[in-house]
């Protein structure tokens, strides 16, 4: 009898062990179900923007720009180099639709300094960068040979051998009004300063400022400045 009651008291406690330990098992996966749930959504959320980036990247490759913006910002969730490279893709977009339009200024004010690595990017800015400064440089050479053919037509044979000599005085003068503004500003040295004359009137010249930087893959925008051969005077435009 002693061995009958025995035995059934292990087999209840046994049964109550065993309920026990299924209910603990059954708390901790549903205490560990939200933590699970969420890891699983940040990790689906990192990968499709990492997948967003690649496919931007690859536009841009291709010169589709507004694609890849478009891209980065289709998602609901973007990574920090993600981010860095949709405001990059604003700049350029804004700055390629100024130089479009001839207002290369504002394209090259509009063309900001890179936020991302992305290499596609970098080389879309430097080769944008590089006809920006072109067509601003044709277009002060237009400017100021347009000047002078004017003024040479209306002129004797005599007159047109003084302008032509006129001609290479201003050229020269110019350069040494350049270095003179640079020496006064300190834009010298091994700084990767670039001064691109954009304006003159009488002996008050506009200059523009630009910096490369130490990769020479980008040149910032200093300032314009307005400067006073004859008085020295200085005026930052902008």
């Amino acid at each position: 009898m002693n061995k009958v009651v025995k035995k059934t008291i292990v087999g209840t406690a046994a049964l109550t062990v065993s309920l026990m330990l299924a209910a603990c098992g059954q708390q901790s996966s549903t205490a560990d179900s939200p933590s699970s749930s969420s890891s699983s959504k940040t990790r689906s959320a990192e990968n499709e923007s990492t997948k967003a980036y690649r496919s931007a990247n690859r536009l841009i490759r291709n010169h589709d720009y507004q694609g890849a913006y478009d891209k980065l910002n289709a998602g609901s969730a973007r990574s920090g180099q993600a981010a860095k490279l949709s405001t990059d893709l604003q700049n350029y977009i804004n700055a390629k639709s100024a130089y479009d339009n001839g207002n290369y200024d504002q394209a090259a004010s509009s063309l900001k300094n890179l936020k991302s690595t992305s290499p596609a990017m970098r080389d879309a800015y430097v080769s944008l960068q590089n006809k920006i400064t072109s067509a601003k440089k044709n277009s002060y050479n237009t400017s100021s040979s347009s000047k002078h053919s004017s003024s040479a037509a209306a002129t004797s044979n005599s007159s047109q051998s003084a302008s032509a000599a006129n001609q290479v005085a201003d050229s020269q003068t110019s350069d040494q009004v350049v270095t003179r503004f640079a020496n006064k500003m300190g834009f010298v040295g091994e700084k990767g300063y670039e001064i691109i004359p954009t304006a003159k009137n009488g002996n008050v010249y506009r200059f523009e400022v630009r910096q490369n930087n130490h990769d020479n893959t980008v040149a910032s925008m200093i300032g314009i400045y307005q400067y006073n051969d004859q008085t020295g005077a200085v005026s930052k435009l902008q």
